[in-house]
């Protein structure tokens, strides 16, 4: 189960209503801790004013586990080492993983070098420099980070992110072809040690014997800047959700590649068709956009000539039948076995 918080959903520079890249990944249990928020989380990208956004969040940073860093465009991470301050100015003294190409970790070096930062906590480094495994060990669940290398216009990175959450239940049948009368059944599973023995009706049982561990797995792919959705093909199978820009519409991507000569430029970004179209190749069930273009105003306007988010949706609703969420700062989404709900915004 994840649940997504985004922080910021604007490519290149923020706008009054959209801050450049962050999100949020907590980590709950069940949907039940998904409200209490004290789960463990990931932050993927923080772009300048991370820290500020999540002032308006109930995000603990107590909690915040790892930072993964999808590339080193000052959208994705310019505002590392301002939060990486801020938490040793609360006092922070829990190791932070960080996962990150290697440059990242060169400016975060001139960082310190230059301004006496100074961090009350380690940091362990993880670089990405290929496909790799990585593996967090978080209270009862262990996660599984594998980086992807994406196109774009430096070295840039998907996470594939799997879940595996280990819980117990009772094992039922067991407990009724033992005739273990049902008024037991909560004590048994609260048994502590589960290895000791109790006494019901005048018999000693173990409690170990009636409960058996169930593990729910969950995957999600969240995608740095990419020019080409295909390149998650081999990634993609079994996720419950793909989060992946969609910079431009494809006619304000077309008219940017149709320049020649001096200013011409090719931004290595993908349009909102070219990622529904591949979500729908591969018959993704759930499809996050987010990384907008500034010039998108906010409202839904689809027949409105001004550039705005109801272009943008319309152009994936053209190329994609599963569930696609637009996504704005702030909006919460919880992801649980292929089923995709907007908690809040």
């Amino acid at each position: 189960m994840f649940k997504l918080t985004f922080l910021g959903t604007s490519s290149g520079i923020p706008t009054k209503r959209r801050n450049v890249s962050a999100l949020a990944v907590e980590l709950p249990t069940s949907e039940q801790e998904s409200t209490n928020h004290r789960a463990p989380w990931l932050l993927i990208d923080c772009g300048e004013g991370t820290q500020h956004q999540l002032m308006y969040t109930k995000l603990r940073l107590s909690n915040l586990r790892a930072i993964c860093i999808t590339h080193v465009h000052g959208d994705h991470c310019y505002g590392l080492a301002g939060l990486l301050a801020s938490l040793a100015m609360h006092g922070r003294t829990t190791p932070l993983t960080i996962i990150a190409p290697k440059g990242v970790f060169g400016l975060l070096d001139a960082y310190v070098a230059h301004t006496e930062l100074r961090l009350s906590f380690a940091i362990e480094r993880i670089i990405i420099e290929h496909d790799q495994p990585i593996t967090l060990s978080l209270d009862n669940q262990t996660l599984n980070i594998k980086t992807t290398a994406l196109s774009h216009r430096c070295p840039s990175y998907a996470f594939i992110i799997k879940q595996a959450i280990h819980q117990h239940k009772l094992n039922i049948d067991k407990l009724v072809s033992d005739n273990i009368p049902k008024h037991f059944w909560h004590q048994i599973f609260k048994t502590n040690p589960p290895h000791q023995p109790i006494h019901i009706n005048n018999e000693s049982i173990i409690p170990n014997e009636y409960i058996e561990q169930m593990d729910i797995k969950s995957k999600i792919v969240i995608a740095g800047d990419n020019d080409t959705p295909e390149l998650l093909t081999d990634v993609i199978h079994d996720a419950d959700a793909l989060v992946h820009e969609a910079t431009y519409t494809q006619a304000i991507l077309d008219k940017m590649l149709s320049r020649t000569g001096e200013g011409s430029f090719d931004p290595q970004h993908s349009s909102a068709k070219m990622v529904a179209q591949f979500a729908q190749r591969v018959k993704l069930p759930n499809l996050i956009l987010t990384h907008f273009s500034a010039r998108f105003a906010p409202f839904y306007e689809p027949n409105n000539p001004a550039p705005n988010m109801g272009h943008v949706a319309q152009e994936v609703s053209q190329h994609y039948q599963g569930y696609c969420v637009c996504a704005e700062d702030f909006m919460s989404i919880l992801i649980n076995d292929k089923n995709m709900k907007i908690m809040k915004k």
